[in-house]
């Protein structure tokens, strides 16, 4: 023990010793501007010594203790105000501060980091014996005794606490934010860094937890989340923000009117000269709302009026980062002044939820806005210094998707996007651009107009945790939803479609895999976050493969089979059938069918865990056991087309069961709603019975959205679920496994697709 102890504590020392090191190689600029502002000389800009102190907040909830939790709030008041401290808060914490306006602003002080955690290490309960400095410099010979007195007592160190609270199939704690008055709180979470501080709040991380506005409906009074003003290397990441009426994020500079781009260039005022600065990332960010009223602002003129409900906002020329959230129900995903700075928003995801901009005119709803500095609600002048529009995928067509209202003081980029609408620019009619002057603006290669992803989703289980998930392929990067419950999680950058992948488990682990052809060569992606990697040149397109366990000497029924067990099936143009293990290529001829491969499904129909083809043999329903058997007929009654048919295992017996989907009425049509109805044969061998009926209105605001329906794994019991999506976008899951298990079989999802 006390070898180790020596052991980790010299590697202490060599670590500070490379930390600094590191605070020498500290870029000019940064060594600048800490020499004006006086903070202490650090490695990343925060003090090494002391370490930060720790701060826990394990549990708070106003519900189930309000005096525990009035003293936890007050805590997080005070200690977040502290330079160089982390806070940790609990999975579970919930702090409300709607009746303590006195408590808020809550405000920051440099070095701060806010974020959640999934638990929590078990507190000391003791020390331990370390050596002193003097003994650990002794060289002990053989023979030499150690001296006791060379030892002293030490806490022990503590132990890190486990991940973030905040997962793809959990939201993480809440702060939240009541109805406060115009004159109390603008703003909920406060990052200010006004002129003249000597030590300014830099550096600060809010990360892991949910910080919810006074109402997710039309509000009156612009209050924002999350506010930065004047402050440098801030991040934003793995947060949800909603329900505020001016912004769920706002971020401000000193006001220069630019053009201002790296400091010392900035206007007098100035501080956030590059948009890495301020980093918002892999946020959920919906529900912000403001309509325009002469209510509001006392101003008559509905083109003048007054609006908000911002995602984020970036003004009196602040630059911020913007990448890999997901945007929903905000009258503007991204706002700009136009007067300096600008923004960077990359790979971000855009769902169908929109604005609400007035009562006469619902016009001004366009997703990622850039004001201009002039004329009539700020459409012309300049309009920003530099802005970059790269690899979004947008799902909203009720307005522009990118709308530019002036000319950019330097260049405005907009490549590798995925729009819905027909037009790209300057079309009559659908555009997913708008511009008030093309100087300036570069629309580059790679962006894609009329693809709407919405309701196009694979089933796996990304997560590992024996659910299957939903998958979207936006055409800018891979997403998946946790359980299909949860909101969409950013994977990886990839651009292919849908229907030009495979999704499956094809490498060691129990993750999704993705898997795609390159130049001839079969790649996936492990997880569907890594890098391509080839697994073999096997001679065949994807379009004409299916993939499962084709080996009757392994047979296997765990849900997600490794590549170990994994076969590709291939029908030949003559109507030879093929198999190969996905280790390596080596296409072994079975069985022979004149069927077309669009006629032929895959699945197990006989409970021994091998894959067996399916179609329609004689007008019934027959298999092909292992791909090897002769057709045998498993249904007596039915012979339904098997490609609209879904397949999978409901009732946990080892045997796919198969699923329909009957649609009556469409409000596309005009019939104002629709009927649908489940239904399932048992093992693919019994009649159709109903499973469940559900009853839709659509709802008559702008475009709606696509009905769907999926079937997998969904559910806590063991077994199979079936899923469909309304006209709101909400998912209705129904599982009669949940039954078995004592919960109810219906179930929702807890966000909008």
């Amino acid at each position: 023990m006390l070898k180790l102890l020596c052991t980790v504590t010299l590697a202490a020392v060599l670590v500070a010793e490379q930390a600094s090191a590191q605070t020498a190689d500290v870029d000019q600029a940064a060594e600048v501007e800490q020499t004006e502002i006086g903070v202490v000389p650090s490695v990343g800009g925060c003090p090494v010594d002391p370490a930060p102190e720790i701060i826990e907040i394990r549990e708070a909830d106003p519900a189930a203790d309000k005096v525990k939790h009035d003293e936890m709030r007050q805590l997080l008041f005070d200690t977040a105000q502290k330079a160089n401290t982390t806070i940790l808060l609990g999975p579970n914490v919930v702090l409300d501060f709607s009746d303590a306006p006195g408590l808020v602003p809550v405000s920051f002080g440099p070095c701060v980091t806010l974020k959640s955690v999934a638990s929590f290490p078990p507190r000391p309960t003791g020390t331990i014996l370390s050596r002193t400095a003097p003994a650990f410099a002794k060289r002990l010979g053989p023979g030499d005794v150690i001296d006791l007195s060379d030892l002293v007592l030490e806490q022990p160190r503590p132990e890190l606490p486990v991940g973030s609270a905040r997962t793809p199939s959990s939201p993480g704690p809440l702060l939240k934010f009541g109805k406060h008055g115009r004159d109390v709180a603008s703003s909920f979470l406060s990052i200010r860094c006004d002129e003249g501080d000597d030590t300014p709040s830099d550096h600060v991380r809010l990360s892991g937890f949910r910080v919810e506005g006074p109402s997710r409906g039309q509000q009156t009074v612009d209050q924002f989340g999350i506010f930065i003003f004047r402050c440098l290397d801030i991040e934003i990441a793995n947060m949800e923000v909603a329900g505020w009426g001016g912004a769920a994020i706002r971020v401000l500079d000193g006001g220069g009117h630019g053009p201002g781009q790296e400091p010392p260039s900035n206007r007098p005022g100035d501080r956030i000269g590059r948009p890495e600065q301020v980093r918002i990332l892999n946020n959920y960010i919906h529900h912000n709302q403001h309509e325009s009223s002469e209510e509001n602002d006392g101003d008559s003129n509905p083109f003048t009026q007054h609006a908000a409900g911002y995602g984020v906002d970036v003004h009196h020329g602040a630059w911020a980062q913007i990448t890999e959230n997901l945007f929903d129900f905000n009258r503007h995903a991204i706002a700009s002044s136009g007067h300096a700075g600008g923004y960077d928003a990359t790979r971000n995801l855009v769902l169908k939820g929109g604005g609400y901009h007035g009562r006469m005119f619902n016009t001004w709803t366009h997703i990622f806005d850039i004001h201009g500095t002039g004329c009539i609600a700020y459409s012309c002048g300049q309009a920003a210094v530099q802005s970059w529009f790269t690899d979004n995928a947008f799902q909203y067509r009720n307005d522009n998707a990118i709308k530019i209202r002036g000319k950019p003081h330097v260049a405005a980029y907009i490549r590798g996007n995925v729009f819905p609408h027909e037009g790209l620019e300057d079309d009559w009619g659908d555009d997913a651009i708008a511009l008030q002057t093309t100087q300036n603006v570069h629309i580059g290669s790679g962006n894609i107009i009329e693809t709407d992803t919405y309701g196009r989703y694979g089933v796996c289980d990304f997560d590992a945790d024996g659910v299957d998930d939903l998958f979207l392929a936006s055409r800018a990067g891979f997403w998946f939803s946790s359980f299909g419950e949860f909101p969409w999680v950013y994977l990886g950058p990839q651009k292919d479609k849908l229907g030009d992948i495979r999704l499956g488990y094809f490498d060691a682990d129990q993750r999704c895999d993705v898997l795609a052809e390159d130049r001839g060569a079969w790649v996936i992606s492990s997880g569907g976050t890594g890098r391509w990697h080839p697994i073999g040149a096997f001679g065949a397109r994807l379009a004409d493969v299916a993939f499962g366990q084709f080996d009757p000497n392994k047979r296997d029924h765990r849900p997600g089979a490794t590549r170990r067990t994994t076969h590709a099936f291939l029908r030949g143009a003559d109507g030879q059938w093929f198999v190969t293990a996905l280790a390596q290529p080596d296409w072994q001829p079975v069985q022979s069918s004149g069927k077309p491969m669009s006629e032929l499904r895959f699945g197990d129909f006989t409970g021994d865990g091998v894959t067996d083809v399916l179609s329609v043999d004689g007008g019934r329903w027959a298999i092909s056991e292992s791909a090897r058997g002769t057709w045998q007929r498993i249904n007596q009654h039915h012979g339904d087309a098997v490609g609209s048919l879904f397949i999978a295992d409901l009732n946990h017996n080892n045997i796919d069961d198969l699923i329909r989907l009957e649609a009556i009425g469409a409000a596309a049509a005009g019939s104002g709603g629709a009927r649908l109805t489940w239904w399932v044969s048992d093992d693919g061998r019994g009649r159709w019975r109903r499973l469940k009926t559900y009853n839709f209105q659509a709802i008559f605001e702008g475009r709606l959205p696509t009905l769907f329906g999926l079937a997998g794994r969904f559910g806590a019991a063991p077994g199979g679920g079936v899923l469909v999506g309304d006209f709101k976008r909400f998912g209705h899951f129904f599982s009669e496994a949940e039954i078995a298990a004592g919960a109810s079989p219906d179930w929702t999802s807890t966000f909008q697709y």
